[in-house]
């Protein structure tokens, strides 16, 4: 698959869960949390990753258009393509309608809770993901920073 065509298949995907294009990323705000999504060429293959992150705003009121890496909790989309769960998404293999298949589906359960109620759903559905909170994040939901619950 042409890169371009990779980038354009998603693009679609993306609009129809609210987002927009601006500075390399697309973008999500709801008015407290802005999504980002961001894709990554790997430097050793013709495959891209498609990593995230989500922006806590009253913590960072003058951050307009963040990349994954600034974010409070990140991560990277695992889709299911070709009966195997992978991060990587080679596009000399790809099959187009499988790979808009699995964003969509990875986007309907990890993404699409979190635009439509908060950041709390996406630890509800990721237990693991606090894990990849910023310290910023940690103190703003009140985690005990010694353990991996809520006080």
């Amino acid at each position: 698959m042409d890169k371009k065509i990779f980038k354009k298949a998603l693009e679609e995907v993306f609009r129809k869960f609210g987002f927009q294009y601006e500075s390399n990323a697309f973008y999500h705000d709801d008015g407290s949390i802005i999504t980002v999504i961001t894709l990554q060429k790997s430097n050793f293959s013709n495959s891209f990753y498609i990593n995230f992150g989500f922006l806590i705003k009253e913590e960072s009121p003058d951050m307009i258009y963040p990349k994954e890496y600034d974010s409070d909790v990140f991560g990277r989309f695992t889709l299911e393509l070709n009966g195997e769960c992978c991060q990587s998404i080679d596009l000399d293999t790809v099959i187009i309608d499988d790979l808009l298949s699995a964003v969509t589906q990875f986007m309907n359960i990890n993404i699409k809770p979190v635009l439509e109620g908060c950041l709390a759903k996406y630890f509800e559905i990721n237990p693991k993901a606090v894990h990849t909170m910023s310290l910023r994040a940690k103190k703003y939901f009140k985690f005990n920073l010694n353990s991996s619950g809520n006080r």
